[in-house]
């Protein structure tokens, strides 16, 4: 076995930042759709807030769901709770906030969900990032229950995590530059790697099987290809549209 990790047991399907393809993302409408689906595994991202809180947001700056041509890192918790996170996606979820992680974490250990928390760090802030959501889970997340997989195209938060949380399961997250793919994944003690679709093929599903991790891939919202990437051997789907996947793939 190429890993020091136990090997995570992932689902078929996962709900990418909730149910994205019908809800204003990494909100908490969007996680609620994504249950509502019959979901059991949900992929989300977070980020620091200025003041340190660990929060669930996707982008850099606040310009795309919030309108503000500003960082993220800039502003405080608080100051965060201030914008709008769902007008942007329908007028509907006006009202919708950017949620932190813990309360993020208390709804899925309320209705029995499983996280994939990908650290998404604003720029500089890798390890802080790392350092403070393994201490958030450290203090909430309960003993008995499975531990939340981490997963990041940043290897320094991995890193982090394989130092701090080495209990942990880690998913690499790579795009379409497989260079060193190995090398990083062995060193990072990495369970899962999760890829861009388009990169998957028969040879390399296989290849990276061989290896001893197990295989997840993005972002998937074409039923076909789904089905078509779990004929090849593809365990895990991270879609948009996770109730539309997991009819397709029963």
């Amino acid at each position: 076995m190429a890993n020091a990790t136990p090997l995570v047991k992932l689902p078929k399907v996962q709900a990418h930042r909730g149910a994205k393809g019908i809800r204003p993302e990494n909100t908490m409408a969007s996680l609620r759709e994504a249950l509502d689906q019959g979901v059991r595994w949900t992929e989300f991202d977070v980020k620091l807030s200025k003041d340190g809180v660990p929060i669930i947001y996707h982008d850099q700056d606040l310009k795309r769901t919030s309108g503000i041509d500003e960082l993220v890192k800039d502003y405080s918790f608080d100051e965060l709770q201030e914008f709008e996170a769902g007008a942007w996606f329908d007028e509907q979820y006006r009202g919708e906030k950017i949620p932190s992680l813990e309360e993020f974490l208390l709804f899925h250990i309320e209705h029995d969900l499983h996280p994939n928390i990908e650290l998404k760090p604003s720029d500089g802030e890798e390890e802080e990032t790392s350092r403070r959501v393994v201490e958030l889970l450290n203090k909430i997340w309960p003993k008995h229950l499975e531990k939340p997989l981490f997963s990041s195209f940043k290897l320094k938060s991995l890193e982090v995590v394989r130092d701090l949380a080495p209990d942990h399961p880690r998913g690499l997250l790579l795009y379409d530059d497989m260079t060193g793919w190995q090398e990083n994944a062995k060193r990072l003690e990495c369970s899962a790697i999760h890829l861009w679709h388009k990169m998957y093929t028969p040879e390399l599903v296989k290849e990276i099987k061989q290896a001893g991790y197990v295989t997840a891939t993005y972002t998937v919202n074409e039923v076909e290809r789904g089905v078509e990437l779990v004929a090849m051997g593809v365990e895990s789907i991270i879609t948009d549209f996770p109730g539309d996947m997991i009819k397709a793939l029963k």
